[in-house]
């Protein structure tokens, strides 16, 4: 079953990359905090209407508990700059920044876990890392700038998406441990569950409109929410399956970025510069190749 986990891992990216897509028109209609609660709930109603199928064991320590309340609150907010950057910023850019959150992941592996990166997988690393910085600057205000005829200016929606990656990342991390404890159903019912109840709380002190609204539950939250399920799902099956999975599940679950903007390209016929293009193919191959270089 070796290759149990890269299926997993594959079908958290198709799930999570449409998903993140079709929050961007949602964004723009209801706002992005609205979109990022209302997501939450219709995730949460999805899963409440599978757990007779799932039978989660809700046995857990008081521990364990505020560990999941706190990455609840951690990755909520990290969908808020998700959807925040998808919403101002172009989706091809924001999305592959956000997704390289496998970087996270396996900075802190090495930090926290003792596991060694061969000079291959630094290679891998700094071409993510390049990949993010090419993507996130036109060349073209660069040389602008040069010329001196303005100030270079960081893309919108790129802040927004690189903390989303570190959050996100910081998250995933800590689901690996989690997950094996509790099981793979229990922390979804969790993030989704506390992040919609966190979202009307936190609304109030944000200054946020969360009041329900008929027209937000359409088709496309609906999607949104079953695949946020499915996705997380998977996710987190995947890294139940052994501590050695975790960092190949985190890392094709990062190609949800490569799905993202195929759509964007596809549908919203956004368009690159030459120095963007090749950001996106580099952090792709980096994201590739922590797969294989790290057990």
């Amino acid at each position: 079953m070796a290759y149990l986990p890269v299926l997993l891992g594959a079908l958290t990216a198709f799930c999570w990359g449409t998903s993140d897509y079709l929050s961007r028109s949602l964004s723009q209609k209801f706002g992005h905090y609205r979109t990022t609660v209302y997501m939450h709930v219709v995730s949460t109603a999805t899963l409440v209407l599978l757990l007779p199928l799932l039978r989660p064991d809700f046995g857990i320590s008081f521990e364990l508990t505020l560990t999941l309340v706190a990455l609840s609150v951690v990755n909520f907010f990290a969908f808020i700059f998700l959807y925040r950057g998808l919403r101002y910023g172009i989706v091809s850019v924001v999305a592959p920044i956000a997704y390289s959150y496998p970087i996270v992941t396996t900075v802190f592996a090495v930090i926290f876990l003792g596991v060694m990166l061969s000079g291959f997988g630094a290679l891998a690393l700094a071409a993510v890392i390049l990949g993010v910085i090419l993507l996130s600057t036109r060349f073209s205000e660069l040389s602008r700038y040069l010329r001196r005829e303005g100030l270079v200016k960081v893309m919108p929606g790129v802040d927004s998406a690189v903390v989303a990656a570190v959050s996100f990342g910081s998250v995933y991390v800590a689901l690996g441990f989690v997950t094996p404890l509790v099981g793979y159903v229990l922390p979804v019912l969790f993030l989704r569950g506390l992040g919609g109840i966190f979202g009307f709380a936190f609304a109030p002190l944000l200054k946020q409109g969360v009041r329900p609204r008929r027209d937000i539950f359409t088709r496309t939250m609906l999607v949104m929410g079953i695949l946020e399920t499915f996705g997380l799902l998977s996710f987190n099956l995947g890294v139940s399956l052994g501590s050695g999975t975790l960092p190949v599940v985190t890392a094709l679950s990062g190609m949800g970025g490569a799905f993202a903007t195929t759509y964007a390209m596809a549908f919203l016929r956004e368009k690159l510069e030459p120095n963007q293009l090749v950001g996106i193919l580099l952090s792709i191959a980096g994201v590739f190749a922590l797969l294989y270089i790290i057990s």
